[in-house]
């Protein structure tokens, strides 16, 4: 009978511990089947989890949800059990961040996506100022598009991603900002109506993506934290990020562009700006 007793106190003290052992862990599900952006963060978030020990296997939700609902259901520990978006000052308070940025902040460097027919006009700018005359879009819920107000842009809010470019396509905005890592595979899926990836601004402000967890799930967050580590120690998480990215930002020339460098109020202090290893500097 004793003997029965500390078995079960011991299992009960290891249970929290090994509860990642077999489980799924839940995302939000891919609007679209040819958007191929959630690739690379759950190819990530795999070798994290791969890395920190675990046999969770990864799973979508049911049906896509927009970046507020996806949030709202994390928070609440309802279908969603990570979600990979933008820090901010409010989304930190709210979940609980890993703080290792997965698109090593090159995810705050924007090219923007406009039209064919207007490449003159934004060459022909003469500074920011007039950069900043240009009505930009971002989807309503994106820490972007208050970044972009904050720094004083024009921007009119999407209800969803895919109308940021149907506004685009027929001129209620003059440009659409875009990771560098992303618009490229946008900007084909729209090459035939004229969609076209401005050629001589980027746009910089300091940020982060981070993967973000319930605040109810610490043991999920520490076994991703774990992983990302292990994998940045050991380069395979340089070597993924090479394989999806690095020939993508040899085509893109950050490094001719005019520089427009923006402030971020939303980003919290707890930013590890400092910890070098997490960073990718463009040439």
């Amino acid at each position: 009978m004793y003997r029965s007793c500390f078995y079960l106190i011991l299992c009960l003290l290891v249970l929290p511990f090994n509860s990642l052992s077999s489980e799924v862990v839940h995302y939000p599900a891919i609007e679209d089947s040819a958007d191929k952006r959630s690739n690379y963060p759950i190819a990530l978030l795999e070798l994290a989890l791969k890395k920190s020990g675990s046999t969770a296997t990864l799973q979508s939700t049911s049906a896509s949800v927009s970046k507020s609902r996806a949030l709202y259901l994390l928070e609440t520990g309802v279908e969603v059990d990570v979600v990979w978006t933008m820090t901010s000052i409010e989304r930190e308070h709210r979940l609980l961040p890993v703080r290792i940025p997965i698109y090593k902040g090159l995810g705050s460097y924007r090219l923007l996506l406009i039209r064919r027919e207007n490449q003159a006009k934004f060459s022909a700018l003469k500074d920011e100022t007039a950069l900043k005359q240009q009505m930009m879009s971002q989807v309503h819920d994106w820490v972007d598009a208050e970044v972009l107000r904050q720094n004083k842009f024009k921007v009119l809010n999407a209800s969803s991603y895919q109308s940021l470019f149907q506004m685009l396509l027929h001129s209620r905005v003059d440009a659409v900002p875009r990771s560098v890592l992303e618009i490229a595979a946008e900007q084909q899926l729209f090459a035939e109506q004229g969609l076209h990836i401005e050629t001589d601004w980027v746009l910089h402000y300091p940020g982060a993506v981070y993967f973000f967890v319930s605040n109810k799930n610490p043991v999920l967050a520490e076994k991703i934290e774990t992983g990302l580590r292990l994998a940045l120690k050991d380069g395979s998480f340089d070597l993924l990020f090479q394989k999806y990215f690095v020939q993508q930002l040899k085509e893109m020339k950050l490094s001719k562009r005019r520089l427009v460098k923006l402030k971020n109020p939303l980003l919290p202090p707890e930013t590890p700006l400092n910890e070098s290893i997490l960073w990718y500097k463009p040439e």
